[in-house]
């Protein structure tokens, strides 16, 4: 089994979401579209990662719910996201 765009539904709606929500989250630094699009360019970077190993994993234990892996994952891109926009906010 191969893997298509299709197949990162979460990785694009948290591409989106990620967008509406810290788009501006930057304006008051020096070099705001540079931090921002470095940022975001980022968090969204390891959420398609994180989402082809969950996708990798799911294909060869085809025994096992990929719903659970999937609540896991959304959880740890979180938790990723709030981490890296800390980082952001603390260094930038």
């Amino acid at each position: 089994m191969t893997i298509i765009p299709k197949n990162f539904r979460y990785s694009y709606i948290f591409l989106v979401i990620s967008l509406i929500l810290f788009s501006t989250s930057f304006l008051s630094y020096d070099n705001a579209l540079i931090i921002t699009i470095l940022f975001l360019s980022l968090v969204n970077i390891t959420c398609f990662s994180n989402e082809y190993l969950v996708i990798k994993y799911y294909q060869k234990n085809q025994q096992k719910n990929p719903n659970k892996g999937y609540a896991l994952f959304v959880m740890i891109q979180v938790i990723f996201t709030l981490l890296i926009f800390g980082v952001f906010k603390i260094f930038f």
